[in-house]
């Protein structure tokens, strides 16, 4: 059985942060949640919001800005551009995680990065505690590692750009 419809109460909560192109801004916004599933038609920009979850039915055209948001985790969501974690409490992303431009992790507090994770832009790590890398990470772009307690990259590791250490 599929899932269900967002109840028209759950979509009035949602009146007035999203314009006419389908982009939602919920920058510094109250709400602690987004009905599901949901559908965004362009970006999603949550920066400095107070969500900590986001539903596994959200589909996002555009790219999400959830930095410096009290989200703690990222779901296995399609997300058809870039994803902006900085400054967020995430600790944590789904394995074989695909995100179809940059992704940026800095300042963040997470510690380990998931099995078959594929980004194909750049991937940005300043500042976190990760120490080690996937031996199965995709990076289509660069590789950013300042910061990080990360020594060596394991072999098997494929950056299509540069590494920056």
């Amino acid at each position: 059985m599929g899932k269900k419809k967002p109840h028209f109460v759950d979509t009035l909560k949602l009146h007035g942060y999203i314009d006419n192109y389908g982009n939602v801004r919920l920058n510094h916004s109250p709400l602690t949640e987004l009905p599901e599933p949901f559908e965004v038609e362009g970006f999603l920009d949550m920066k400095g919001s107070k969500i900590k979850h986001l539903p596994d039915g959200l589909t996002v055209k555009s790219y999400v800005n959830a930095s410096n948001s009290m989200l703690t985790k990222f779901p296995k969501i399609e997300v058809g551009g870039y994803i902006n974690l900085t400054g967020s409490k995430v600790t944590a992303l789904p394995t074989g995680f695909k995100v179809n431009g940059d992704l940026s992790l800095v300042d963040t507090p997470i510690t380990v990065l998931p099995g078959r994770l594929n980004v194909k832009g750049n991937l940005y790590l300043g500042n976190t505690r990760i120490k080690t890398l996937p031996a199965d990470l995709k990076v289509g772009g660069d590789l950013y590692i300042r910061g990080t307690q990360v020594q060596t990259v394991p072999e098997t590791v494929r950056v299509e750009g540069k590494i920056y250490r």
